[in-house]
């Protein structure tokens, strides 16, 4: 590409000395991450002046699809990123811009796969995550959300009776230091996320006996973990009606911790509707925690996913997300061949409409991998 810049004669380009401030709008009206890389990559002078311009508004996630590539939006294009051999887990960790991999012979790591080295892992210590396939079924791994800390990693684990939080902590760098905690719900719960907000971990719980509960962990040294029931409500759907599947979210958005409330109905393998509410929760540091529905997402939009849910300022202009919008990625169905019941689309928060996930046909549903989004950091 770095011949693009110069003439037959080896004269330079007169376009490579294009003004800061349109180089700027270009960058602004490239609709896709890799094509922000690939403008980068023109030329010297382009690549530098990059660097310059102030932050570019937010481009819509990729999707990291149940085959393992990756598909941008809104354009459709589908890249393939090289993974060691014998990895049986590809999934998106909480912070979304990188990658846990399970390995066959049960080690496992974490991939960056947007920089250059994108087969070298950081490999972490197989004792610390272990992860187990059922048997009967090895396309399927129970290993149900991966949150990196600042200094710390945490894999999230499900069971067949309910969801089992298996807190495995290491400190980066220091092998010896560790804490391995392994945590269940004093009841059974069917549905189970975490998110960090103002870094701690929170813990939502949707239990069997018809509470939804709160939980925040206190890393209080590297050999002492306290985990505490912070805010516990009465579930308002103990009986659902055939077809419909509700789920809950943590988003962290802003300076808001948000629950999300995701009721789908589907009926033979076809999305029939999706309904969401959005919850603050508020007083979370004076012990008089509760949750208020909101009907804003003040300026932003939700992106949803078993793997990763992530907030981002909204921009309608060039691609990016829409305003009070929540884009979801909802797998049915826990265990078992997954097949056609990958539910996928945009919810309008305000207007109460379900619109279409732009390249919504281009979207893998056949694959061993859990659908989710990924959030590349350097474009």
């Amino acid at each position: 590409m770095e011949a693009l810049g110069t003439t037959s004669l080896g004269e330079r380009s007169p376009w490579q000395d294009l003004p800061s401030e349109l180089l700027g709008l270009v960058l602004q009206r490239v609709p896709s991450h890799a094509g922000r890389v690939r403008l980068r990559a023109v030329c010297r002078p382009w690549r530098d002046g990059a660097r310059l311009q102030p932050p570019l508004p937010p481009l819509l996630p990729l999707l990291l699809q149940r085959d393992g590539t990756f598909l941008s939006l809104p354009d459709g294009t589908v890249h393939r990123i090289p993974v060691p051999d014998g990895v049986s887990c590809l999934m998106s960790t909480g912070t979304g811009s990188m990658l846990f991999l399970g390995h066959g012979d049960g080690r496992c790591s974490l991939l960056n796969p947007f920089c250059r080295d994108t087969t070298t892992p950081q490999y972490v210590d197989a004792d610390c995550f272990g992860f187990q396939i059922p048997s009967g079924d090895p396309i399927v791994h129970n290993v149900r959300k991966v949150v990196i800390m600042s200094d710390h990693i945490i894999t999230i684990q499900k069971t067949f009776e309910g969801y089992n939080c298996a807190l495995s902590i290491r400190r980066r760098g220091q092998s010896t230091t560790t804490v391995d905690v392994r945590w269940m719900p004093h009841v059974a719960a069917y549905s189970f996320d975490a998110e960090l907000f103002q870094e701690k971990l929170h813990i939502i719980l949707s239990t069997h006996v018809g509470t939804i509960d709160l939980y925040v962990m206190d890393l209080i040294k590297d050999d002492n973990v306290s985990l505490q029931c912070i805010l516990s409500t009465p579930r308002d759907n103990l009986f659902l009606p055939f077809g419909h599947i509700v789920d809950r979210y943590l988003v962290s958005s802003g300076d808001q911790l948000l629950l999300v409330k995701q009721d789908i109905c589907k009926l033979y393998n076809k999305l029939m509707s999706a309904q969401f509410e959005v919850f603050e929760a508020t007083d979370l540091s004076n012990g008089h925690a509760q949750w208020r529905k909101v009907d804003t997402l003040m300026g932003r939009a939700l992106f949803l996913s078993a793997g990763c849910s992530m907030s981002l300022p909204a921009s309608d202009r060039y691609a990016g997300a829409r305003e009070d919008c929540i884009y979801f990625l909802c797998e049915l169905g826990c265990y078992g061949i997954r097949k056609e019941n990958l539910s996928f689309g945009i919810y309008d928060l305000r207007k109460g409409t379900l619109l279409s996930l732009p390249s919504e046909t281009m979207v893998a549903q056949q694959g061993p991998q859990i659908a989710s989004w990924l959030f590349p950091s350097n474009t």
